[in-house]
């Protein structure tokens, strides 16, 4: 039986339905499994018998002076292909929000519940929390994402797997796991009853839910923010205000019960009519989050009851959810488990400002934050504002608090700061004066993914001893690595004057399939925007295709790209340029002899690329080359500084007289001025 609620006649303005998804597909979803598995059907219908069972029992002890807040592990899946789908963290973090609204009757549209079920609106005492650790122990933000195309509406057991396989196994009785997706073919989502068919240490018992029904904001609007409130009441076995169908507005459905006391018998209403009675009720209960009118505000007392009984039975495990060891394992219990921020940006010039933000979760309650080289150089704000008037590379440390717990989290060499006026023209950058690693007096490396990226080689070069060497070879598919280049002053430059940027690059595909791409931007204001200047595909830049790792071996395997294309409006004094590739699944890539003139010094640059040569093979065993200049002096010396031999180069030099060794090789010009000094092993 149902309690009876006097009628009272209202007449008020509601929220239109929307028409263009079905609201909810629980039922759908539960007959379509039981037509590809016929024995589930006998297994549910034992499950919500012993459930009334256990739900009576529950019912007639139950009080709400015994109420005790239910935590529960909550983590959400987003299954994209790129597109809307891929909701923002804030979007999930909004939806959460507004799930623990609803379910504690602090939503702000809860004061239109109208007279009388205003008298018995129902507090859940439920308090759903993102996760903090994952399945094996390991931090986490609650929220995971896969990249597939079963977001086009896949099959909930599909969805489920593939998460599982990427993402790793998150089992129903320790969480609650949310799918959101870019279509489920007719509902704006759906879920299970708790049921026994899946197993606990399963990931299928969780909820779906389309991407742009997520809350209230991002994708989503207002009137779809208790979208996943529906959902989180049929997870916890809660039905429709008219029973167990689709198809609200049905006479039949007078005939079907929630098992709720306290909500009316009601046909069900997919408009909102909160003067709408049907079934006998003098007033149905329109406004209840488990109805399809679209102005739901409320949960009933009994619907409290029920939501309790489920996360007190054994059945999917519902019972380990909200227990002191599970919040433990999951990290879901008001630890703190990572500190973690970003910045709007991590490259600026001298002079500039960064804004930082703190990332850490989940339950942090203060902050201390430690710029070297900023100002203020240190900070308690959540979201700092720092100065840079230094060049070079800083650290940057946060160190989060929760009462007496802290946690401290330090990005090395995270901020790069270059020279607001840059290096004189001309500009030749040939990477043979830095040390073994880049830093912000020459460059600044941006990986993304935190894999293989820009280095110096001293092994392999272009008519010198080193080059820039990203080890893109087993490289994540897809990763981009940016080698971003010190502050260069144009400002000289007369507008009238053509502009030469010249580099010689090296690179051959690991497969005939790879697709690859080489881009060249530069920017007029320290790095805050850049343009385009010049793309290469792996097709354009590869002669050879090389499965092994790929190493300029020989002089012609470097070429030269020269642009034309940077015109006046970059002639500033803090002109940049960035060289930037994308990975797929290819080979290694090798930059050299980075030169930027006006046309006017052609002359003075070519002079100073003489110093750029090599001996070559080195090491040798006959005879040896100078690759890279001609018309030349030499003289070749031991290491106890004894001359063994010179000349004036004409070709190869024999050394097959000199004893095995290594020694030097001084070049110089025909007037005495020195070109360079280079050594090589006679084997």
């Amino acid at each position: 039986m149902k309690f009876r609620i006097p009628f009272i006649p209202l007449v008020l303005s509601c929220s239109p339905a929307l028409a263009q998804v079905s609201p909810c597909g629980i039922n759908h979803h539960l007959e379509e499994s039981f037509e590809n598995h016929p024995e589930w059907r006998a297994i549910y219908e034992k499950d919500q018998l012993n459930f009334k069972s256990h739900y009576e029992e529950f019912a007639a002890s139950w009080s709400p002076d015994d109420r005790s807040t239910y935590v529960i592990p909550v983590v959400v899946h987003i299954i994209h292909d790129g597109g809307l789908e891929n909701i923002s963290d804030e979007q999930v973090y909004d939806a959460i929000k507004q799930l623990n609204e609803d379910f504690s009757a602090t939503n702000e549209d809860v004061v239109e519940a109208v007279s009388p079920f205003n008298a018995i609106i129902g507090e859940m005492d439920i308090e759903f929390r993102l996760a903090g650790k994952d399945y094996l122990g390991n931090c986490t933000e609650g929220i995971t994402r896969t990249f597939s195309d079963l977001t086009y509406g896949g099959d909930g057991d599909a969805v489920a797997d593939l998460v599982e396989m990427e993402q790793g196994s998150w089992p129903q009785n320790r969480y609650l796991n949310i799918f959101v997706m870019a279509d489920l073919g007719g509902p704006a989502g759906y879920t299970n009853y708790p049921d026994t068919w899946y197993p606990v240490d399963g990931m299928y018992g969780g909820i779906y839910m389309l991407h742009d029904y997520m809350g209230s904001i991002g994708t989503s609007e207002g009137y779809h923010e208790h979208t996943l409130s529906h959902e989180a009441g049929h997870w916890l076995n809660l039905m429709h205000t008219w029973g167990s169908t689709n198809s609200p507005g049905d006479p039949d459905n007078c005939f079907i019960d929630d098992d709720v006391m306290d909500t009316p018998n009601t046909m069900g209403w997919s408009f909102c009519n909160l003067s709408g009675a049907s079934c006998g009720s003098p007033i149905d209960n329109v406004q209840n989050f488990m109805e399809y009118a679209y102005c739901g505000c409320m949960f009933t007392d009994g619907q409290v009851i029920r939501s309790q009984a489920a996360l007190n039975s054994s059945v999917a495990g519902r019972n380990n959810l909200w227990t002191p060891a599970n919040l433990l394992n999951t990290g879901t219990n008001g630890i703190l488990c990572a500190a973690d921020f970003e910045s709007d940006n991590n490259l600026i010039c001298t002079g500039s400002q960064i804004q930082f933000s703190d990332e850490s979760y989940h339950q942090e309650t203060s902050r201390v934050w430690t710029f070297e080289g900023g100002s203020p150089g240190v900070s308690t704000d959540e979201n700092p504002l720092v100065t840079y008037n230094t060049p070079g590379s800083f650290n940057v440390t946060l160190q989060a608090f929760n009462g007496a717990e802290s946690i401290s989290e330090t990005k090395w060499d995270y901020i790069s700061v270059f020279d607001a006026s840059g290096n004189d023209l001309p500009y030749m950058q040939g990477f043979e004066s830095l040390g073994s690693l880049f830093d912000a007096n020459s460059f600044a490396v941006n990986n993304a993914n935190g894999g293989e990226t820009w280095e110096i080689s001293m092994a392999y070069a272009h008519l010198s001893t080193r080059s820039a060497w990203l080890k893109n070879f087993g490289n994540d598919d897809g990763s981009i690595d940016d080698l971003i280049s010190e502050t260069i002053d144009l400002s000289t430059v007369p507008v009238t004057e053509d502009l030469v940027m010249s580099f010689d690059y090296s690179y051959n595909k690991r497969y005939a399939a790879n697709d690859e791409h080489l881009k060249v931007f530069i920017s007029d204001d320290c790095g805050e925007s850049w343009t385009l200047r010049l793309s290469l595909d792996s097709d354009d830049m590869t002669e050879t295709i090389l499965s092994g790792p790929y190493f300029p071996m020989f002089d012609d395997w470097w070429r030269t790209e020269i642009l034309t294309n940077i015109n006046s409006p970059y002639y500033v004094e803090n002109f940049m340029y960035k060289f930037e590739f994308t990975n797929g699944n290819g080979n290694n890539l090798f930059l050299d002899n980075i030169n930027i003139y006006p046309a006017s010094m052609s002359d003075v640059v070519e002079s100073e690329s003489r110093m750029h040569f090599r001996v070559y093979p080195n090491p040798a065993e006959l005879h040896i080359s100078l690759e890279g200049i001609s018309s030349v002096n030499y003289s070749i010396s031991d290491m106890t500084g004894r001359m063994v031999l010179s000349g004036t180069y004409v070709g190869d030099i024999s050394i097959a007289d000199l004893a095995p060794g290594i020694y030097q090789i001084q070049v110089t010009e025909t007037d005495g001025a020195l070109v360079g000094v280079r050594q090589f092993v006679r084997k």
